[in-house]
């Protein structure tokens, strides 16, 4: 059923006049609207309630972000400087990383704060997009409630919200529908104050997340909705914004090489359409029967083979989809409005250019939708408005049809809040509905690494996490893997064995590695240090000074090296090794303490003192700095007396 566009075409150059289907007609609005709204924010805030209490992700992208990144710990100006000088996950966010700060410096890195921001945004933005489609449609509040109704509770939103490392999303998204709000004003009104905000609101955007460089599309798309002729005006008054989405998009682009080269498998023509299309038509489905959801939807397992017809069959539901919309225009602009504002916004990470290891993500979700719940809230406008009573009998229908899609919507994305608790949970949902997929191994196994590494005085409990690692990683092994997947499933069989005390075995497992890739340099390292374990220093040393040769800068091979240099009382070469260690990074704590008990052996107290006072200094719970510090105190003072 089509669903007719009332808009009219306004003159060339004219500002939006004030009448029937026109930007700025302003009614009041009812006191259930403003009910309803209150309803879907109370609703949403209960969805997302339980996030508060969540901590981090310990091996996700929140440690990237956040918990393992010493420039968000300290608010000083050069650190600052680095937000915007630096990439972070392979992503320019500025200011989403200053607003991470901000949080740190205030809560010292708890985790409540940040899931609370992420929250209040998230209800931003779902009343942002109340606001935005009240002025594109006000002629029933109902389209606005809708939209705003679905975006809030949709399950495929879950992800942007609950996940701490997505407020790039939350936040692009604030200032992407302020924009968007400022530029009705300014199709309004015409005055160019307006036009300035909308841009500034679009670089703060693009500073949050490039995923934002898209809106000058947005923008035109807008014209078209409301019958704007196009003239050298308009095309004039967009160059700004062009211009800055250039400037972004190259540097996005910079950014993701590392993701391309890195993750991102290599396909055929065929097989490349084949995986967009289906990712296409997964998002269109999600959009209405959101099951299945996971943290990651890996590439099919049968790239380079022959993929399932659904891949192949996906390029013609794309075409057929096209073709009625586009039929679809005869009867008005909506739906073709909602689709293009859909597509435009979710184009950039349809993988037509593959980045990373997931052929889609929910979280490029977030504002895409917006579109196609537009097209919802306006077949509910046609019908509710229709003259002809066979349509109108229907609207009652398609209303209990929504609200029973909003609790149930709102029921999925409160049982998918859950999931997001910490890794395990997280990643134990995606291995149950991807098991062939090698990430959810290593997560979970990274996850239990990191547990066992904290619990210093639970020796039970520390046995478990390290087994359950070495399982996780074991069965990642048994898949089939690419080289890269293999590679880092040796390096990590070996680094847990090194923990059990079974350096044998471990330096078994970084042959493989090393045999996979012969300039891996954390391999050589960890090998030299589990060959020095078993004292076979000659053997350890020529591991490292292949590392420092890899990774001149290494700070952790040159500061291994040299310790064996000091297990073969080679203490001059110690005390070198250590001091290039401290030069390239002064707060390297472990190197103060052993250049100390370099130091020590050649009789230089005084300067052993030096050095063990600073690696307190930089750690005061550093227990063996504490008490060779001691011990060198009481030397000095029997030497005085």
């Amino acid at each position: 059923m089509a669903i007719k566009n009332k808009n009219k075409k306004t003159r060339k150059n004219q500002p939006l006049q004030k009448k029937q289907g026109s930007l700025s007609e302003k009614k009041s609005s009812s006191k259930w609207v403003w009910f309803a709204l209150v309803i879907i924010l109370v609703t949403t805030f209960g969805i997302y309630l339980k996030a508060i209490k969540f901590g981090f992700l310990l091996t996700w992208d929140d440690y990237s972000y956040i918990t393992g990144n010493s420039h968000i710990k300290d608010l000083y100006w050069t650190n600052i400087k680095l937000f915007f000088t630096n990439y972070y996950v392979n992503n320019y966010q500025p200011l989403t990383m200053l607003f991470y700060a901000i949080e740190y410096k205030i809560v010292a890195g708890h985790a409540s704060l940040f899931h609370f921001n992420n929250i209040l945004l998230h209800l931003l933005n779902t009343y942002l997009v109340f606001v935005l489609v009240k002025r594109i449609s006000p002629k029933n509040a109902a389209v606005a409630l809708i939209t705003a109704a679905f975006f809030a509770v949709h399950p495929m939103h879950v992800e942007s919200v609950a996940w701490i490392a997505e407020r790039k999303d939350v936040l692009y998204s604030l200032f992407f529908l302020l924009s968007l709000i400022m530029y009705t004003h300014y199709l309004e009104l015409q005055k160019i104050k307006h036009l300035f905000f909308t841009l500034i609101f679009f670089v703060l955007s693009c500073l949050s997340k490039s995923a934002a460089v898209i809106l000058p599309l947005v923008m035109i798309l807008f014209d078209y909705y409301f019958n704007r002729r196009y003239s050298w005006k308009m095309m004039v008054e967009k160059i700004p914004f062009f211009a800055i989405s250039l400037i972004f998009g190259l540097i996005a682009i910079h950014s993701q090489k590392g993701a391309i080269h890195d993750m991102a498998p290599g396909m055929s023509v065929i097989e490349h359409i084949s995986v967009v299309s289906f990712s296409f038509i997964s998002y269109l489905v999600k959009a209405f029967i959101p099951v299945n959801l996971s943290v990651i939807y890996p590439y099919p397992v049968e790239l380079g083979n022959t993929l399932p017809i659904l891949y192949y069959l996906s390029i013609l539901c794309v075409g057929l989809i096209l073709f009625f919309v586009g039929y679809s225009i005869k009867s008005g602009k909506d739906i073709v409005f909602g689709f293009l504002f859909f597509t435009i916004t979710i184009v950039l990470v349809l993988q037509v250019f593959p980045v990373g290891a997931a052929a889609m993500a929910d979280r490029y979700t977030y504002i895409p939708y917006i579109g196609l719940f537009f097209i919802i809230g306006k077949l509910f406008e046609y019908l509710s408005l229709s003259v002809k009573t066979r349509y109108k009998r229907y609207t009652n229908y398609l209303l209990i049809a929504l609200i029973l899609g909003f609790v149930t919507f709102s029921s999925i994305s409160y049982g998918r809040v859950e999931k997001w608790e910490n890794d395990e949970t997280l990643f134990s949902n995606a291995k149950s509905k991807y098991p062939f997929s090698s990430i959810p191994y290593f997560v979970i196994g990274d996850y239990n690494l990191e547990y066992y590494k904290s619990n210093v005085d639970n020796n039970s409990k520390r046995e478990m996490y390290l087994k359950n690692a070495f399982t996780e990683y074991e069965n990642a092994l048994r898949l089939s893997l690419s080289k890269s997947d293999k590679l880092k499933a040796y390096y990590n069989l070996g680094t847990v064995k090194g923990y059990w005390g079974d350096f044998a075995g471990a330096i078994s497992d970084y042959d493989e590695a090393i045999k996979i890739d012969s300039d891996y340099t954390n391999a050589y390292i960890n090998r030299g240090n589990a060959k020095r374990e078993l004292k076979n220093y000659d053997s350890a040393l020529k591991d490292l000074n292949k590392a420092i040769e890899l990774s001149p800068q290494n700070t952790l091979a040159i500061s291994n090296r040299g310790i064996t240099k000091y297990n073969l009382s080679d203490y001059k070469g110690a005390l070198e090794d250590f001091d290039k260690t401290i030069k390239i990074d002064i707060t390297y704590t472990k190197a103060y303490n052993d250049r100390g008990s370099a130091k020590f052996m050649l009789k230089n107290y005084e300067g052993a003192l030096e050095d063990y006072n600073k690696a307190v200094e930089l750690n005061p719970q550093y227990t063996d700095a504490i008490n060779n510090r001691d011990m060198v105190i009481s030397i000095l003072k029997n030497l005085k007396k």
